[in-house]
């Protein structure tokens, strides 16, 4: 059997193929609908899931965060485990609408990271586009590369020291997929 995710704690289970893809965010993340409800509607909502074994790791630790973040405000709502055949390999999220951060959000986005290690957790990958900014507040995503690390203050300081270059940094990278509009001469 191909290994999956174990930390199993939300009680929705949706089924990967109940997913209905809209849009592409990432190589393993996508708007999607699906149902959440038994009265089948059809709920807007983000999916990430693991489409090879070595992603499982990712969203083990992703799920863990999440169990963590549950109730604290600070990321989207964990709506239920996506599973294969009864193996949990991603999970959905609450879609949010809002953009991502940039300079002019840095109050907002340090008060956010402050509570965030006030858990004891680092989030590994603070760039612009993990952070959410939603009519003046803002919620992290991108859980993969955190860890629960209370007590390293100097991990944390430095994430925190790094906010002002990462809301600055206009490269790209972490926006996932970028699409273009080529017109017919290839520009």
């Amino acid at each position: 059997m191909f290994p999956g995710v174990n930390s199993i704690w939300h009680a929705n289970l949706v089924d990967c193929l109940n997913l209905t893809k809209r849009r592409t965010i990432s190589p393993n993340a996508f708007e999607a609908t699906c149902p959440l409800t038994k009265s089948g509607s059809q709920t807007t909502v983000i999916a990430k899931l693991a489409r090879f074994e070595w992603e499982i790791p990712r969203i083990e630790q992703e799920t863990q965060a999440y169990k963590m973040l549950e109730q604290t405000g600070l990321a989207p709502q964990f709506l239920g485990h996506i599973h294969e055949h009864g193996r949990v390999v991603g999970f959905v999220l609450e879609k949010l609408e809002g953009r991502h951060g940039g300079i002019e959000d840095l109050s907002v986005c340090k008060a956010l990271l402050q509570r965030f290690h006030g858990l004891g957790l680092l989030h590994g990958d603070g760039n612009r586009y993990n952070f959410i900014i939603q009519q003046g507040s803002a919620k992290l995503i991108d859980f993969e590369r955190s860890r629960y690390c209370p007590g390293e203050e100097e991990a944390m300081n430095a994430e925190m020291n790094s906010l002002r270059d990462q809301l600055v940094e206009d490269t790209g990278r972490g926006a996932g997929i970028i699409f273009k509009e080529i017109d017919a001469d290839g520009n």
